[in-house]
């Protein structure tokens, strides 16, 4: 195959992604790298970012440096990139959730000839989980020939999205023609669901994680913790606490009172994120537990990003699965944390095999449209 071809001769489809994350910015998820391949072999592929207006700004969104450029098309990579600013956009409050349904749908109804336009074009649309579901019943409209998969790379529920999403996600099951789930333990969450529902678990950039870097630490002893998601502070304190000769290393993370051991970093890009990763000595994945949270055993990106260049790492136990690299704790249990990172801070190095994105790219057009 070669590799600036999809597989089984789907060659130049178009692609529409819509997703809360924008290709632009410098945080990097699983959609990002997924639509640089697919560009990369040779798809139109337009990244549509959605859920932004006045309000995104004041609550600290990464993408208020992207304002100046939102509502036109840039090309980036090889894809185009387009952040879709609204007058208004619904935010989490304490209201019924009635209310915030009926938020959402006024939201989705708003005028956006881009978002309208590429999907009318798209031979394939890809909804990423998040509040992209509240679009499916515009896209369906305006494209009803194009294949819809809808990807779980998180459940809904345990991601903190507002229950509307969910019940408009079941509500229109039935104009979406392929789930792909990110962990095997999704699968019975859309056992309701008529359509074909596929496990492609997420890949790495295995060029770029294994190429060689400069360390950024000025001492021995480091740990690394990369991402927001359910963040745990309580368990990097403890970690802190009981392991003052490491010093912990925070990318990304809410801000809080940490010892002075802690060191907080902001969101970075993912090349200067690298050698923090490369060079630690263990990683970190300190989770909150959260409703069928158990997924992240597979879906958790920056684990399986330590284990393919064989980083040792500790996480909630829910979170360790099949995994000899990650060393498991009980929510809550100190002692437990303490003794999981000493274990990690004891093994050897020895990456695990892992598939690059190239391979996730090309299985998804495969499943999608071969």
């Amino acid at each position: 195959m070669s590799a600036a071809l999809a597989p089984h001769g789907v060659t130049n489809a178009r692609i529409l992604i819509l997703s809360r994350h924008d290709y632009r910015t410098a945080r990097r998820a699983s959609v990002h790298f997924i639509a640089q391949k697919l560009a990369g072999r040779g798809h139109d592929v337009a990244f549509l970012s959605i859920g932004y207006s006045w309000l995104s700004r004041l609550r600290g969104d990464s993408r208020a440096g992207l304002d100046p450029r939102a509502n036109r098309w840039e090309t980036v990579d090889g894809l185009r990139a387009y952040l879709w600013r609204t007058r208004w956009h619904p935010v989490k409050m304490p209201v019924p959730d009635a209310l915030t349904g009926w938020l959402f749908h006024r939201w989705a109804g708003m005028a956006c000839p881009a978002l309208d336009e590429a999907a009318a074009t798209a031979d394939l649309i890809l909804i990423e989980s998040g509040i992209a579901p509240a679009l499916i019943r515009r896209v369906r409209a305006i494209a009803p020939h194009a294949r819809i998969v809808y990807r779980a790379t998180d459940l809904l529920a345990t991601a903190g999205v507002p229950a509307c999403i969910e019940t408009t996600l079941q509500r229109q099951a039935r104009d979406i023609d392929m789930v792909v789930v990110v962990a095997r333990s999704m699968l019975p969450h859309f056992d309701s669901f008529d359509c074909p529902r596929i496990f492609i678990p997420h890949g790495v950039d295995l060029r770029n994680l294994r190429r060689p870097t400069v360390s950024p630490y000025d001492g021995p002893h480091n740990a690394v913790a990369v991402g927001s998601m359910l963040f745990d502070e309580g368990a990097i304190r403890t970690l802190a606490q009981a392991v003052p000769h490491f010093t912990f290393h925070m990318i990304g993370t809410p801000k809080h009172a940490f010892p002075s051991n802690v060191v907080l970093h902001d969101e970075m890009p993912f090349e200067r994120t690298l050698p923090y990763i490369q060079h630690a000595d263990v990683g970190i994945a300190a989770y909150l537990p959260a409703e069928a949270s158990a997924y992240l055993a597979d879906s958790s990106l920056k684990l399986m990003q330590y284990g393919a260049i064989g980083l040792p790492a500790v996480c909630p136990d829910f979170a360790v699965g099949e995994h000899g690299l990650r060393f498991g704790y009980r929510p809550g249990d100190a002692d437990g944390m303490v003794q999981a990172f000493a274990r990690a801070a004891q093994t050897r190095r020895r990456p695990a095999p892992t598939q690059d994105w190239g391979d996730v790219a090309d299985r998804l057009v495969e499943v999608a449209l071969g």
